[in-house]
Formats: structure tokens, C-alpha cells, sequence
């Protein structure tokens, strides 16, 4: 019991030491070859090679993407904010998904993308007739 009054101290102390005593890693500067291609915090819908069709949508919306894999989509309806379809399984890349949106009233509803390489999701609307 008394060796762990002893070691348990120690090793926070050590834990607490690595933890704060490193020094933070520099990021190079950005170099021109750099601005050639998208970030990985922030794409667009044709940097993703992410498609929405039919839009204006009657019945059926598709969602493809042909670079990236979807790690989740939602869709929510603009004037109330409501979350109308979620979809958290992952998608792979050049899938569509598919979304019966035959149920839902007339407007504009923005679709929300989570990609798996980018970092921010991807935002966007869809009118439904």
C-alpha cells in the first residue's frame, strides 16, 4: 500500500511534466506548390466532387461524392431549423445516397456534408417542390 503512495505521485508528476514541457511543433511556411491544391480544413461542393440532384427536388435526392467518402448527412429545413433525415453511416466514395423526400412540404432545406479527409462539413440547399 505504501509503495503506491509513493509511485502514484511520481508518475502524475512525470505525466504532468511531459505534457507541458514539450514545445509546440512549427508548421513550415506555405510554399506556391501549396495553393495548387484545396485545403483539407475547407473544400467546396466541386472541389469534393460532391453532387446534389435533382435540385429543384420533387421526390427523390440523390447525394454523391466522387473523392471523398461521406462520414455523415443531414438534412434540415431552413424556416424551422428542424432536423428532417440523418444519415451516420459511412458512405464510401462514388456511392449515392438516396433520400425519399416525397413526405417533407415545399422550401428550401440545407444539406450538411461531413466528409472524411476534410474537416469542416460542407453546407449547401436544396429547393423541394
Amino acid at each position: 500500500m505504501k509503495i503506491y503512495k509513493i509511485i502514484l505521485p511520481l508518475l502524475v508528476l512525470a505525466l504532468l511534466s511531459s505534457m507541458y514541457g514539450r514545445t509546440q511543433d512549427v508548421a513550415p511556411p506555405p510554399t506556391a506548390a501549396d495553393d495548387d491544391f484545396p485545403s483539407k480544413t475547407e473544400v467546396t461542393l466541386s472541389e469534393a466532387g460532391l453532387k446534389l440532384y435533382p435540385n429543384p427536388v420533387e421526390t427523390e435526392l440523390r447525394v454523391v461524392s466522387t473523392k471523398y467518402d461521406i462520414n455523415r448527412l443531414a438534412i434540415y429545413n431552413s424556416a424551422s431549423g428542424e432536423l428532417v433525415f440523418s444519415c451516420l453511416m459511412p458512405i464510401p466514395q462514388g456511392a449515392s445516397i438516396i433520400i425519399n423526400m416525397s413526405a417533407r412540404s415545399s422550401g428550401y432545406y440545407v444539406v450538411r456534408v461531413w466528409l472524411k479527409e476534410v474537416k469542416k462539413p460542407i453546407s449547401c440547399s436544396v429547393y423541394k417542390t
